[in-house]
């Protein structure tokens, strides 16, 4: 567990390197307690396809721009003692701690409203407001409505009548994101009065998305919901490769791996980090009205990131952008 705290702490630092060189040349001159940080609170086990990745990235950027420590705070996965975990990295200096598994969400409400002067900031999941402190701030996740225009794009792109579906099981909702993906596809062939099939394959390792990837020629579309470790099956190529929309992989930082992805489904969380941070900073931790940030896909906290706009046409680009719109109409999120 140490080793593995360490190896992450590695990276974090080295990301933060990478960020430096595009934020600013000269480090801010911290104002604040040296122990002051802003924690990631996530269990022990690691769940792909969650917001956490997104967020150490978010946390990583903030700790460039103010000066903030950033580092983990891991809860052991099925335990019972969530707030003392929570009281002990809170007297260490974890005045900021953002978080996105809903296991935690009653127990950092409560907290966050007996300890007034630190701020919670919880991506996802939901909260009523009647248990939400004014120190507790939601932002909405809707990695499901971004499936759907995952579905809808590739059923757009499809000329053969099919399309691939890639999924780890062990990926973050992963059930429900075929049913998503599914839904895209349908509402798609039911606007352009095609027919197309969906091929679901479990990807469960890098050599499994090898050998499917020796199955598939350029004309296929394929989407692949999978961590890391399965990304890694695909390899440097020269090969033409199918048309293939990704998720999950932070392009344009230095965590980012999509090679050959055209098309990816992303989440935008840096603002309200960065904003949680300032505010903390600022002595603003409490918010009146509540601080509650639905229309995740209306405001890009989910989206579909295009990677490559040649490779997606005029007119179905329109189509997509109207789909959303309907989407964004009648999503609660």
């Amino acid at each position: 567990m140490k080793t593995s705290r360490k190896l992450r702490l590695v990276s974090l630092l080295a990301l933060a390197i990478a960020l430096s060189g595009c934020v600013a040349k000269t480090p801010p001159t911290p104002e604040h307690k040296v122990k002051t940080s802003a924690c990631l609170v996530r269990s022990s086990q690691e769940v792909p396809g969650t917001p956490d990745r997104q967020i150490a990235t978010d946390l990583v950027e903030a700790k460039v721009v103010y000066g903030l420590n950033v580092r983990e705070v891991q809860i052991e996965k099925g335990s019972t003692m969530i707030s003392s975990v929570l009281l002990k990295a809170l007297q260490s200096g974890c005045v900021l701690m953002v978080s996105s598994n809903m296991d935690y969400v009653s127990a950092l409400a409560k907290f966050a409203g007996e300890h007034p002067k630190m701020l919670v900031l919880f991506v996802g999941g939901e909260i009523a407001k009647v248990k939400q402190p004014s120190n507790f701030r939601w932002v909405a996740d809707d990695l499901l409505g971004a499936t759907k225009l995952a579905g809808y794009l590739a059923a757009g792109k499809s000329e053969s009548g099919t399309v691939h579906l890639l999924v780890q099981p062990a990926y973050y909702q992963s059930k429900l994101i075929e049913t998503a993906f599914r839904a895209g596809v349908k509402d798609l062939d039911i606007s352009d009065g095609k027919s197309t099939q969906v091929i679901l394959t479990n990807i469960r390792t890098a050599k499994n998305l090898s050998t499917e990837l020796e199955n598939l020629v350029s004309t296929d579309v394929v989407t692949l919901f999978a961590g890391r470790s399965v990304w890694r099956g695909f390899g440097e190529t020269d090969v033409e490769t199918p048309f293939l929309i990704g998720a999950d992989l932070q392009p344009g930082t230095s965590t980012g791996f999509a090679p050959a992805v055209q098309v990816s489904v992303e989440r935008n969380t840096s603002k309200y980090v960065l904003s949680a941070a300032s505010s903390l900073l600022n002595g603003k931790v409490s918010s009146e009205p509540l601080y509650r940030k639905p229309g995740a896909l209306k405001f890009g906290t989910n989206e579909l990131t295009v990677l490559k706009p040649e490779s997606i046409d005029g007119a179905l680009s329109e189509e997509l952008a109207d789909y959303q719109k309907v989407l964004i109409s009648n999503s609660t999120h």
